[in-house]
C-alpha cells in the first residue's frame, strides 16, 4: 500500500467516523482495536491489515469497499430488475434478492480484490488459470447472497445440488441450482438435472464499468441474471476433451425460455439481444 493511499484512507475513516458521530474511542471499541492504533490509520502512520478493515467497516455500519474506495463502490442498478416476470410466482421471493445476490458478488468480489491490491497484486478475475474457477465463486457469492434475502427461508446447500435448499422454515420452497456462464456462453452442470435455476452471465469490464466487446479487462460485471425450470432433455450432453465426459450444457432454447429477472444493456456481449421483452423492459425504465 503505497503512501499517498494510506493517508487517503485515513482521511477518509477519520470522515466517515465522524460523520457516524462517533468518537476514536467508540469506534476503536467496536472494531475491538486499540485507540492508538486506530488513531494511527486515521493519520496515515499505520496500513490496516484486511481483518482490521473489515471491522473498522462494521463497526462504521458500511462495506469495506465504501471504506477503501467509495468512488468505486458497485452496487446493481434497480432498474435493470424487471419486477414482473412470471417465475416470481413460483419462488418464495422477488426482484430484491436477485439484487442483494448480485451485491453479495460485488461486494465480496471488490473486498478480494482490495486484499491483492494491498500487497501488489492482481485483481481476482486474473488470478485464475481457467475463467471457470471465477464463474464458481461468482455462483458460490450469488447463491449466499439470496439466501440473506430469502427471509431465513433459503440455506446454502454447500457444494451439493441445489445450490439453495429449504431452511423448513415454509413449506413448499423449491431447491434453486445457481449456474454461471461468461459473456454469451451458455451455462453447464455435470449431470442433467430437472429443476429450478437460476443463471447467471457475466463480462470482464474495467472497474468503472466500461466495456467493449470482445475485449476481457480484470472486473466482473453481471450483464444478465435469468430463472426457470429445467427437464433432463433440455441440456445438450457432451463427452469431449476436459469435461470429465459428464457435461450438460444448457440448450439455447432452454435459456430463452428462461425469464428474464436482470438485464444491464451497457454491458451486453450481443450485437443484437434476441430477448427484445426483456430488453424493452428496462430500457423503458431507464428512461424513466
Amino acid at each position: 500500500m503505497s503512501e499517498e493511499f494510506k493517508a487517503e484512507l485515513g482521511r477518509r475513516i477519520k470522515e466517515l467516523r465522524k460523520l457516524h458521530e462517533s468518537s476514536l474511542e467508540e469506534i476503536s471499541e467496536m472494531a475491538n482495536i486499540h485507540r492508538t492504533t486506530l488513531g494511527k490509520i486515521e493519520r496515515g502512520e499505520r496500513e490496516p491489515s484486511l481483518s482490521i478493515a473489515l471491522r473498522i467497516a462494521d463497526a462504521l455500519d458500511i462495506t469495506v469497499t465504501e471504506l477503501v474506495n467509495p468512488e468505486s463502490f458497485r452496487t446493481p442498478k434497480e432498474e435493470y430488475v424487471i419486477e414482473d416476470a412470471d417465475i416470481y410466482e413460483k419462488v418464495p421471493f422477488g426482484s430484491s434478492a436477485i439484487l442483494w445476490g448480485i451485491e453479495a458478488v460485488y461486494e465480496n468480489l471488490d473486498t478480494i480484490d482490495f486484499a491483492f491490491q494491498r500487497r501488489g497484486g492482481r485483481p481476482l478475475a486474473e488470478q485464475f488459470d481457467e475463467y471457470s474457477a471465477l464463474s464458481t465463486v461468482i455462483g458460490e457469492f450469488f447463491a449466499s447472497g439470496v439466501a440473506e434475502e430469502s427471509e431465513g427461508l433459503y440455506e446454502v446447500n454447500a457444494g451439493n445440488f441445489p445450490d439453495l435448499i429449504s431452511t423448513g422454515k415454509q413449506s413448499g420452497v423449491p431447491g434453486i441450482e445457481v449456474k454461471v456462464a461468461m459473456e454469451t456462453n451458455m451455462p453447464k452442470g455435470h449431470l442433467p438435472k430437472p429443476g429450478m435455476y437460476i443463471t447467471l452471465r457475466y463480462v470482464l469490464a474495467d472497474r468503472d464499468g466500461n466495456y467493449e466487446r470482445g475485449k476481457r479487462k480484470d472486473t466482473a460485471w453481471i450483464w444478465e441474471v435469468r430463472m426457470g425450470e429445467m427437464e433432463p432433455d433440455q441440456f445438450n450432453k457432451s463427452n469431449t476433451e476436459g469435461d470429465s465426459g459428464k457435461t450438460a450444457t444448457f440448450s439455447a432454447d432452454a435459456l430463452w425460455d428462461f425469464d428474464c429477472v436482470y438485464l444491464n444493456p451497457d454491458m451486453m456481449p450481443y450485437s443484437r439481444y434476441k430477448d427484445k421483452k426483456a430488453l424493452s423492459a428496462v430500457q423503458n425504465q431507464t428512461t424513466l
